[in-house]
């Protein structure tokens, strides 16, 4: 089942009153159950790609459609709506907030959906229990390690059983032993809860787990190359 596709996608934005096309003519489509990856170096238009599939930007050309809905006829609150229950994001700089406790960072998107307390707190900490993370429910970010608060910031993308997780370089932080852990729960989340994922990394550790590899130059896909087998 088709998720994500985009359709002549661009975004330019003006540098000193220079176009410069950080998306150009994307055509892509994401399938229910992909473990997908937007590979390139820096200013390849992977992470703006990212936002643009996110609605956490608009593209200045071109379409992108949600389970087959159009998101430019959608108006902004319409759009914080899906943010906040079709997508889970995962930030490289983990967004958490810093004066509550995992278990309320956790929380912090159900509060936002009007979802009873006790259910809130029945649902963060089962995922932190899922997810091993159960004994750092009362402790705050700045008591963590890299990984302990990126894995908060999976727990907090997952715990609203969003269709797709879009996560942008989430490892660059982390140590390879503590990224390749990362790497091997999230992959476990696909396989068995058949969470979407897409990444934009130039990580070769999350590049050599990807089921596809979207490759970009120029704001361009220049090699799509499905890994895995075909998606059901």
């Amino acid at each position: 089942m088709e998720i994500i596709r985009t359709v002549d996608v661009e975004r330019t934005y003006e540098d000193k009153g220079v176009p410069v096309h950080a998306v150009n003519g994307v055509n892509l489509i994401v399938e229910q159950g992909e473990f997908s990856v937007l590979a390139g170096a820096s200013g390849s238009g992977k992470t703006t790609l990212l936002n643009v599939i996110g609605a956490l930007d608009v593209p200045t050309r071109g379409e992108v459609f949600l389970h087959g809905e159009a998101l430019s006829q959608k108006a902004g609150n319409e759009l914080s709506a899906i943010r906040l229950t079709k997508i889970g994001f995962v930030f490289q700089a983990y967004n958490l907030i810093p004066v509550l406790s995992a278990l309320e960072n956790v929380s912090f998107p159900m509060v936002l959906q009007g979802v009873a307390a006790s259910e809130r707190r029945e649902r963060a900490m089962a995922i932190l229990d899922e997810l091993d993370l159960a004994g750092l429910a009362h402790k705050r970010p700045g008591a963590m390690s890299g990984g302990q608060q990126q894995r908060v910031a999976v727990a907090r993308a997952i715990v609203t059983n969003p269709a797709l997780v879009l996560a942008d370089e989430p490892t660059a932080n982390l140590d390879s032993v503590t990224g390749h852990k990362l790497l091997d729960m999230m992959l476990r989340l696909n396989e068995e809860k058949k969470i979407t994922f897409v990444f934009a990394s130039h990580d070769e550790k999350v590049i050599a787990r990807a089921k596809r590899l979207v490759t970009m130059r120029d704001g361009q896909i220049i090699n799509d190359e499905l890994r895995d087998g075909v998606f059901t």
